[in-house]
C-alpha cells in the first residue's frame, strides 16, 4: 500500500467546482506544537478544534494529496446518523447503544451545519432530503421491512414507499419496497471539504501535497515527510487507511475501493425519466447494492467493491454502465461522463481505532466509509481528549469496542476478496 493514494482519475464532484489552488508553500518554521496528518473530515475537525482551545499555538495540518480530491471528495454526499455496527458498540455500552451512538454522530451533524452557516460554505446543502433505502428483491425487502421495525423500536417512525411511490419519485420500476433512509441532509462532498478547509482558523498552517514517510519519538515526535522534517510536541494521525505505513493499526483496517459516475447534464426529456421530483437519493438496502442520486440534471451511480487495488476507470465504467443501464434501459444513450474510484478503511467489526497510542500521540482512523460525520465529531473529540477535556460524548465514544485484530496477508487478503465475492452473489439484482 502507497503512503498515500495516487487515484486513476480525478473525482467527479471535484470537476465541477472552480480550480483550486492548493496551499503547497512550506512554513518559515518546523517546530510545532501540533502536527495533525491527514486533512479528510476527521483532520480538518482535530486541527479546528485544538486551534479553539489552544489559542496561542500553531498547528501544522499536513495533507498528502489535494483538497476535494482525496476520499473526502469521492463519497456520494450523504449525510447519515445510522448507528455503527452493533459488533462494536454494543457490549462497550450498558444501554440504548443506538440512540447513544446516533448521539455521537448527530453532534458531527450539527458541527458541520454550524460551520457551514456561520463561513457561508457553498456545497448545495440540503437538509430535507428525499433519500429511500430501497430494496429491490424479495429477501432484502424483507431485510428493509425488519430495519424499519427495529427502527421504529428506537423511537424513529420512517415513512415506507411501494413500488408506485418509488416510479414515481425515480422514473424506474426497479425497486420494489423503500423506507426512509436516516441520512440527515444530501451535500456536494467536494465542496463541503474545501470550503471546510479554507475557513480554518489562522492558527492552523494547511500543507498540501505533501507526505507522511514515519515519525519518531514521543514528545517531541519527529516527523519525516517527502518535503523534510517537522517536530512537534503532539501527533495526531487521522490519515486513514494510511495510518498503517505509519505503524498504527497495521492489523486492524483493510481497503476497500468503491466507484462512482456521473451522466453528463441531461435535458427535459431525459430528466423527466427521472421522476417527477427534482432531486432524489437512494441507498441499497444491501450493503453490496448501488447507489443513486439525482442532483441537478445529473445522476450519480455509486456502487462496486475491490480489495486494496483500483480497478481501471475503463472497467470500472464499464461496470457502473451495466448497473445503470439495468436500472433505467430507456437511457441507454448516455454514457457516463465522469468516473472515479474512492478508498476506504474498513475494519472487520465496524470498530474505529480511536484515541492515545501512546504519549503524545494520538489516532482516529478506520471510518469505514462513513467518515463525514463520524470522522467529524471523532475528530473533535480526539481533540478535546488530547486537552483533557471531558464530556458525555467522549465517555461514550471511548466506551465502544475498538477495531478487531486482523489476520496477516495472504490470509487477509484471501479472507476478503472471498467475502465481498460472496455478498456480491448474495446481492443479485441489489447490486
Amino acid at each position: 500500500m502507497k503512503h498515500a493514494p495516487a487515484y486513476n482519475s480525478r473525482s467527479g464532484w471535484n470537476a465541477f467546482l472552480p480550480t483550486r489552488q492548493p496551499k503547497t508553500d512550506l512554513p518559515s518554521g518546523r517546530r510545532f506544537r501540533t502536527i495533525v496528518v491527514g486533512a479528510g473530515f476527521t483532520g480538518l475537525a482535530i486541527a479546528r478544534r485544538l486551534a479553539e482551545l489552544a489559542l496561542k499555538e500553531e498547528v501544522l495540518l499536513i495533507e498528502a494529496s489535494t483538497i476535494g480530491e482525496g476520499a473526502s471528495g469521492r463519497n456520494s454526499g450523504y449525510l447519515l446518523i445510522n448507528p455503527g455496527e452493533p459488533s462494536a458498540n454494543a457490549a462497550g455500552f450498558r444501554e440504548n447503544w443506538a440512540g447513544r451512538q446516533m448521539g455521537l454522530v448527530g453532534e458531527g451533524f450539527e458541527l458541520l451545519r454550524s460551520l457551514v452557516r456561520s463561513n457561508g460554505i457553498d456545497c448545495n446543502w440540503n437538509d430535507n432530503p428525499l433519500a429511500i433505502t430501497a430494496a429491490a428483491t424479495p429477501g432484502v425487502e424483507k431485510t428493509a421491512r425488519e430495519t424499519r421495525v427495529t427502527y421504529m423500536g428506537w423511537g424513529l417512525d420512517t415513512q415506507e414507499y411501494d413500488r408506485q411511490d418509488l416510479r414515481r419519485i425515480t422514473g424506474t420500476d426497479y425497486y420494489r419496497y423503500g423506507l426512509q433512509s436516516l441520512t440527515k441532509a444530501l451535500i456536494q462532498p467536494a465542496a463541503l471539504h474545501r470550503g471546510l478547509a479554507d475557513t480554518l482558523p489562522a492558527a492552523v498552517t494547511l500543507l498540501e501535497n505533501t507526505t507522511v514517510r514515519g515519525f519518531s519519538g514521543n514528545s517531541p515526535v519527529d516527523v519525516a515527510t517527502d518535503r523534510g522534517e517537522f517536530r512537534c510536541d503532539r501527533l495526531f494521525v487521522a490519515n486513514n487507511l494510511h495510518a498503517r505505513s505509519l505503524g498504527i493499526a497495521r492489523n486492524r483496517m483493510v481497503g476497500i475501493y468503491t466507484y462512482g459516475a456521473f451522466t453528463p447534464e441531461l435535458g427535459d426529456d431525459d430528466l423527466q425519466k427521472l421522476g417527477e421530483e427534482p432531486d432524489w437519493g437512494i441507498l441499497p438496502a444491501h450493503r453490496m447494492g448501488t447507489t443513486l442520486r439525482k442532483t441537478g440534471r445529473r445522476l450519480l451511480i455509486r456502487s462496486g467493491d475491490s480489495y486494496e487495488s483500483e480497478l481501471s476507470t475503463d472497467d470500472a465504467r464499464r461496470m457502473l454502465t451495466t448497473l445503470y443501464r439495468n436500472r433505467f434501459p430507456l437511457m441507454r444513450s448516455h454514457e457516463l461522463e465522469y468516473t472515479w474510484g474512492g478508498l476506504t478503511a474498513v475494519t472487520h467489526n465496524g470498530g474505529f481505532y480511536f484515541g492515545q497510542v501512546r504519549p503524545g500521540i494520538y489516532a482516529s482512523v478506520g471510518c469505514g466509509g462513513a467518515g463525514v460525520v463520524r470522522g467529524t465529531v471523532q475528530g473533535k473529540l480526539l481533540a478535546e481528549l488530547a486537552c483533557g477535556i471531558d464530556s458525555r460524548l467522549l465517555s461514550d465514544r471511548l466506551a465502544m469496542k475498538a477495531a478487531n485484530w486482523l489476520p496477516p496477508e495472504p490470509f487477509r487478503g484471501i479472507g476478503a476478496r472471498l467475502q465481498i465475492a460472496l455478498e456480491q452473489r448474495q446481492a443479485g439484482q441489489e447490486r
